[in-house]
């Protein structure tokens, strides 16, 4: 397939025309089972996801990354560890959510598991920093416990440029009806993440002139942040409408570049 084309039709049939160890980063934000939508109607979201799963296994690079979007209990069940090594389970927390559940308690967040092939190849900490946000007292206090001092945590004292982001992401807010950058309303909290979220991701686990894939393309806000970050991209998708959003979204981002060349 080539790179930086959106090509229409069901990713489990496209996914078969990607060369073996030719992706080195996925970011799979597909169905979750949860809502009445018809894309979102699968039989068994653990099982679904561990088809795709074996399906990124082998089209991965060594070392390559997957960023697997869905609820809480999305991978749960499921045996991956013969496919894929999982990093991490990033919680991206979202306060702003209605909190209105009456039998329970509300999920005020989404899971994004963070899997590799092998060991992760790629992991640019300084390009994903965040403020630090401690106070200096309290920080000072924490770099003279032994463990830091004399023991395996000694590269983890403050940093200028900033901290680990953690895996508990409550910095990156939802999009809403005034976002600037909301395509449509009928995308909100279902089809469309914000571009600040997909950007941490693309930064961490990937580098410039690397190929990303997104199974799932949607509106395109991969292949937007993609394109803004130089990596080349491939992406899937199911809804004519969706790719034809996603190219003026790329053209217009393609002007402003060759635009911003001759200022």
């Amino acid at each position: 397939m080539k790179v930086n084309e959106i090509y229409l039709g069901n990713t489990f049939e496209l996914i078969n025309q990607i060369e073996s160890d030719s992706i080195d980063l996925i970011i799979c934000d597909g169905p979750y089972g949860v809502t009445a939508n018809d894309w979102d109607k699968v039989p068994d979201i653990q099982t679904y996801n561990l088809e795709l799963i074996k399906l990124f296994s082998r089209i991965l690079k060594p070392g390559g990354a997957l960023y697997l979007f869905g609820k809480d209990n999305c991978i749960d069940f499921i045996d991956y560890r013969p496919y894929l090594n999982i990093n991490r389970k990033i919680i991206w927390f979202q306060p702003s959510r209605l909190a209105q559940g009456r039998l329970n308690y509300t999920n005020n967040y989404d899971l994004i598991a963070y899997f590799s092939k092998g060991k992760a190849k790629t992991y640019n900490l300084d390009d994903i920093r965040v403020a630090q946000l401690v106070e200096l007292e309290h920080r000072l206090r924490c770099e003279k416990v032994p463990s830091v001092t004399n023991g395996q945590f000694g590269k983890t004292k403050f940093n200028d440029d900033g901290k680990n982001p953690g895996d508990v992401w409550g910095d990156i807010k939802q999009l809403t009806y005034k976002s600037k950058e909301l395509i449509s309303r009928d995308l909100l909290n279902t089809i469309q993440k914000p571009e600040k979220l997909i950007e941490r991701i693309i930064k961490a686990s990937s580098n410039e002139g690397d190929t990303v894939l997104d199974p799932f393309s949607g509106v395109g806000t991969t292949y937007a942040v993609c394109k803004k970050l130089k990596r080349n991209f491939i992406g899937f998708e199911i809804n004519p409408k969706y790719i034809e959003i996603t190219k003026e979204r790329i053209h217009k981002i393609e002007l402003e570049q060759e635009y911003s060349l001759f200022k």
